[in-house]
């Protein structure tokens, strides 16, 4: 094995798996917050590596703007980098704020700073580019909105890879693992709860409350991503008490009522993402010639409890794209 370390990443080289690159943009470590980075990403990706060969590209990047780079967003200008940076260095809260998050890659002190970055950015995407199939691995907090994903393939609009072939390729994988997925299905739901637990409590750290009208914008989307799924796997008296009195005590409730009505863990696509946020692999790689490229969201739980299955089963969603691509 080759190892080339470079400014903000490291990329592994194998001999065989001829075009395989796979990717783990957010792998870097999590500075401001526990959340701003993708856990054990990059141990399903180096499983993928030792099964798929080919080349691995693992990011040493924070990710949290103020502190390095997120690989997954635009390149903001030098002028917008410069003037958004107090705003990320006095907060981490408001509207300002989030629409930069979403869509942009860093902030930047000065001008030196900003080139400094940029360079690392363009570096990274231009080893990446070098793939011809492009497997990018993240990680999907395991909330209730993701159930009953295991996980979550991406087809970036269909750019990546026609949604119809990838939809089969995850029935026959779906088929093949149903054991495995059945056998985990108490303690992926557990992972659910736990989850949710920490979220309720990091909100109440926050604001001292668990009033949704006066969260952030951040928070207040991904709450409402979350009942949406609550709302449609839990009985209505459950739901109805949450609705008359919405509390932490009857929030949690309402999950554990979903997830006693949800089905079996499964590989989904674009059942949770859909790719809106990856601006980064859509700036830099569409449109291609000759390539396929999906972004892979594996379940946390899937990621830090079965590394080595999540591994096996993206190694036999890759070896179907190359079946399909040489007949």
């Amino acid at each position: 094995m080759k190892i080339d370390f470079k400014r903000g990443y490291t990329i592994y080289s194998n001999t065989g798996g001829k075009g395989i690159m796979l990717v783990a943009p957010h792998s870097g470590p999590a500075l401001a917050s526990p959340v701003t980075r993708d856990d054990h990403s990059e141990t399903v990706a180096m499983r993928c590596f030792e099964l798929l060969h080919g080349k691995l590209v693992v990011s040493s990047m924070p990710r949290d703007r103020m502190f390095g780079v997120d690989f997954n967003r635009y390149i903001p200008t030098l002028k917008t980098a410069i003037d958004h940076y107090n705003l990320f260095n006095e907060t981490t809260n408001g509207e300002a704020y989030y629409k930069y998050l979403k869509k942009y890659g860093w902030v930047a002190k000065d001008e030196k700073d900003y080139y400094s970055r940029l360079q690392i950015y363009q570096n990274f995407w231009e080893d990446v580019c070098k793939g011809k199939i492009i497997i990018f691995v993240h990680k999907n907090f395991p909330k209730i909105k993701a159930v009953p994903s295991i996980m979550d393939i991406v087809t970036f609009s269909q750019k990546g890879i026609k949604k119809d072939l990838i939809k089969e390729i995850v029935e026959e994988v779906n088929a093949k693992y149903f054991d495995f997925f059945q056998k985990i299905a108490l303690d992926y739901k557990q992972a659910v709860i736990s989850e949710t637990k920490r979220y309720v409590l990091d909100t109440l750290r926050i604001y001292e409350h668990f009033n949704p009208n006066e969260m952030s914008p951040g928070r207040i989307e991904g709450l409402q991503k979350d009942l949406k799924k609550i709302t449609e796997y839990c009985d209505p008296i459950a739901l109805n008490r949450l609705k008359r009195n919405f509390t932490p005590f009857n929030y949690l409730a309402t999950v554990r009522n979903a997830l006693d009505h949800s089905p079996l863990p499964c590989v989904t696509v674009e059942a949770v993402h859909d790719g809106s946020l990856a601006l980064g692999p859509v700036n830099k790689l569409f449109p291609h010639k000759d390539k396929t490229i999906i972004e892979v969201e594996c379940n946390g739980f899937l990621n830090f409890w079965h590394p080595h299955m999540a591994a096996k089963i993206i190694k036999d969603v890759v070896e179907k794209i190359k079946e399909n691509e040489s007949n």
